[in-house]
């Protein structure tokens, strides 16, 4: 099936990318838990004799990481290719299907490797008879940036973050945080919650409570106090105003820039990387004036830490994009770790991904 793919192949190979093959099947927990519970319902699930869950692979970059944790030294520079079968539920499309990419680990130099993702994947696109490809680009970064400078609450910064990428959704999620009933007295400090949490598991004589622990029961309830509260309408506001900035990406950043003075917004590091990473582009022979940048556009991941594109063709796959890719530091982090390994806390990584079913013809 991946054998007319040989080009493609040898274009990533010739990029610097080895080519491996991880196992089809996975403990279902590895994908569920970083990519959510809506997942569930898209993955073909099944049981081995002791009765744990697994799951076909639904994507490659969880697979690839596991693969480089598993192999070497967490920290080591390494790059990796794919061509192969994934498996997701899918409405109006087959449930089976080809993707490529690459996955590029340990590198420094985030600007250039961001850069480096772009020009391979354009090249790949060409390769595949995309002959107009429209690129968009956002940044994660940025937005965690703007929540930490407006100080969101960290339930807010989660509850926003599980949006971010789905705009109808995030607007709705910011309007919502107007803020509810705030408890009585304000929110609860931890050592008051944990202590009303062991009250109770004491009166029931039990354990856990729902399956929770005291010190879960504690979080849930200042988490809950949180959410009740909302956001103030300064963050409301200057966070509607930075997600609608569009357009140029040099535009864009300037715009923000003039944001950030007005608003008083400690923005300038992850500004100074965009621009980075527009230079990296302009470097690589990509004209930033080409791409479309989105400050409300990311993935609905946590472990997606900055650039982010994808690339479409008007002409192809009814609006579906062709290509999918960002930049993940901090997924390493959040999957299981070898025996014995020392813990990873964050691992540069970036890559990308071709849904060739959707741009079709095989070369």
């Amino acid at each position: 099936m991946t054998e007319s793919y040989q080009p493609l192949r040898a274009l990533l190979s010739d990029g610097g990318y080895a080519f491996v093959e991880p196992p089809i099947v996975f403990e279902a927990s590895v994908f569920v838990e970083l990519l959510g519970e809506d997942l569930r319902r898209r993955l073909f699930l099944t049981a081995d004799q002791d009765g744990t869950e697994l799951a076909l692979r639904p994507d490659f970059t969880i697979p690839v990481a596991l693969h480089h944790l598993a192999s070497g030294e967490a920290r080591r520079k390494a790059g990796y290719a794919y061509l192969g079968p994934v498996f997701r539920q899918r409405a109006d499309e087959p449930d089976e299907f080809l993707q490529a990419g690459v996955e590029s680990l340990g590198r420094a130099d985030r600007a250039a490797a961001d850069a480096d993702m772009l020009q391979l994947s354009l090249a790949a696109c060409r390769l595949l008879g995309v002959k107009k490809p429209t690129v968009r680009i956002g940044d994660s970064g940025l937005f965690a940036a703007v929540m930490t400078a407006l100080e969101i609450s960290e339930p807010w910064r989660r509850r926003l973050s599980r949006a971010f990428g789905d705009p109808a959704r995030l607007a709705a999620v910011i309007a919502k945080a107007e803020g509810e009933k705030a408890p009585p007295g304000g929110p609860p400090d931890r050592k008051a919650a944990k202590a009303l949490a062991v009250e109770q598991l004491q009166s029931t004589g039990l354990v856990t409570l729902a399956g929770r622990t005291a010190d879960e029961i504690a979080d849930r309830v200042i988490e809950k106090a949180a959410l009740a509260l909302g956001m103030d309408e300064r963050a409301r506001k200057v966070l509607g105003r930075v997600l609608a900035v569009s357009g140029d990406p040099a535009k864009s950043v300037k715009a923000l820039r003039t944001m950030a003075t007005r608003d008083r917004l400690d923005i300038g590091g992850a500004l100074d990387q965009f621009e980075a990473r527009l230079t990296g582009f302009a470097e690589h022979n990509i004209d930033p004036s080409t791409l479309a940048f989105a400050a409300d556009f990311g993935r609905r991941l946590d472990y997606y830490t900055g650039f982010v594109f994808e690339i479409h063709d008007p002409a192809r796959s009814g609006g579906r994009q062709l290509v999918g890719g960002g930049r993940y530091d901090r997924l390493a982090a959040l999957l299981p770790q070898p025996p014995g390994a020392p813990p990873t806390h964050t691992l540069p990584a970036v890559g990308f991904a071709v849904w060739l079913d959707r741009i079709g013809g095989k070369k």
